[in-house]
């Protein structure tokens, strides 16, 4: 007996294809008497036993006719809060693989009733472990591929202190059976209760010598559509995180951006704040020194000046206008420059790209080094080395024409 998988998925809640009132393709007929039924309790009847001497305790208390219910299972059914009328779960060993209910010869398989055993200990518990769970249908199919449970059960809840005392939701009867409340998307009380019921069924198998393998246990949770639905729920979350990854790339390079230009524009501030002062502390003078001259005639007033004092108004203005179109002309010069620092650093920055690729690290920067200017010592140094090659090279030649001579002598 290999390793074997548990599939705990969410059902359909198909009562009439549970109930083998309506026979689908998958289904082989002459293996439906094979089919074991635990239970199976009319929906009506169950929702009676359920939520009946709640609602009858509720109406009662009622004054105002408008506010009784008449059928709390036709109210479950209308809701738009997201309750269920039931739940069901479907419960498998192994797959039609490795556990065919039967063989070649259409005899049951020897893993089909290990599996059988296991599932009936299950459904048989089912109740005992779950007092919140009302199970109201419960049937093992032999007449398909693999051997195989579909549980049906409604959800109680007790201890409501406005309206029925006793209510439909799932979310508070896994509460009241210890669960703790959802943290998360993850971990909230349906996945804790699926993962005790998948360690009960891993004991059950284990003490029937079935090992089972704990891969696939979240798509296991989920039916196909909705495995469908989480795995394009993951790509889509997947694709937002990476759009807000350049996102957040591209802010925090326009905030460095910005930054940059604060700072300058501090630097600017700060020096026309200075140019101000001098030229507010030169008016001031220039008014200081300035007399008025009441005209008796009536007409337009003058001021009088020393000649010392007019010399210096003059040269104050002419500063002032000198400031502004210097200001003003240096204020372009600046945002071209800009404009060509920003263009050269992209430029830089791909270059940086480019010779990193290339693995011309330390080739580009003895490159560089060479382009720096040279001081006396390092020129200094280069011409005594140049120096020592050339008498070197003459030393060279002396040897080789001794050589020579030498040569020449002994062949006369």
């Amino acid at each position: 007996m290999g390793v074997k998988t548990i599939s705990f998925p969410k059902g359909r809640g198909h009562l009439t294809h549970n109930n083998r009132d309506f026979i689908s393709k998958n289904v082989v007929p002459e293996r439906t008497t094979w089919n074991r039924n635990y239970i199976q309790e009319p929906l009506e009847q169950a929702y009676e036993k359920c939520f009946g001497e709640a609602l009858r305790k509720y109406n009662d208390a009622q004054k105002r006719k408008d506010r009784k219910k008449d059928n709390y299972l036709k109210e479950i059914e209308n809701s738009g809060n997201g309750e269920k009328v039931f739940y069901e779960n479907v419960v498998q060993i192994g797959k039609m693989t490795d556990t065919p209910v039967v063989d070649e010869n259409g005899n049951l398989t020897e893993d089909a009733k290990e599996a059988i055993k296991v599932l009936e200990q299950y459904a048989k518990t089912f109740q005992e472990r779950n007092p919140n769970l009302y199970m109201f249908n419960c049937v093992m199919h032999l007449d398909e591929a693999t051997p195989h449970l579909h549980i049906d059960y409604i959800p109680v809840a007790h201890g409501y202190k406005n309206g029925m005392e006793t209510r439909n939701s799932l979310t508070k009867a896994f509460q009241q059976m210890g669960f703790a409340k959802a943290v998360s998307r993850k971990q909230n009380e349906t996945v804790a209760w699926q993962e005790r019921e998948r360690a009960y069924l891993t004991e059950l198998c284990k003490e029937q010598g079935i090992e089972i393998d704990v891969l696939g246990i979240q798509r296991d949770n989920l039916t196909l559509p909705e495995y469908k639905a989480a795995m394009q729920e993951v790509a889509d979350l997947k694709q937002q995180a990476e759009t807000l990854d350049r996102q957040i790339e591209e802010l925090e390079i326009q905030e460095k951006n910005n930054q940059d230009i604060f700072a300058k524009h501090d630097l600017r501030a700060n020096t026309l704040k200075t140019i101000s002062k001098e030229v507010d502390a030169e008016t001031k003078k220039a008014k200081s020194v300035a007399v008025p001259i009441n005209n008796l005639f009536g007409g337009e007033e003058y001021v009088k000046v020393k000649k010392s004092d007019w010399k210096q108004i003059v040269d104050a203005f002419s500063r002032a206008v000198s400031r502004n179109y210097l200001l003003d002309k240096y204020e372009k010069k600046i945002s071209g420059l800009e404009k060509k620092i920003t263009v050269l650093s992209d430029q830089v920055e791909k270059l940086k790209r480019f010779v990193a690729a290339q693995g011309l690290g330390e080739a580009f920067v003895a490159f560089v080094k060479s382009l720096a200017p040279k001081s006396f010592t390092q020129k200094l140094e280069e011409a005594r080395a140049e120096a020592t090659e050339q008498n070197r090279q003459k030393n060279m030649g002396r040897r080789e024409l001794t050589e020579q001579n030498k040569h020449w002598r002994q062949e006369i």
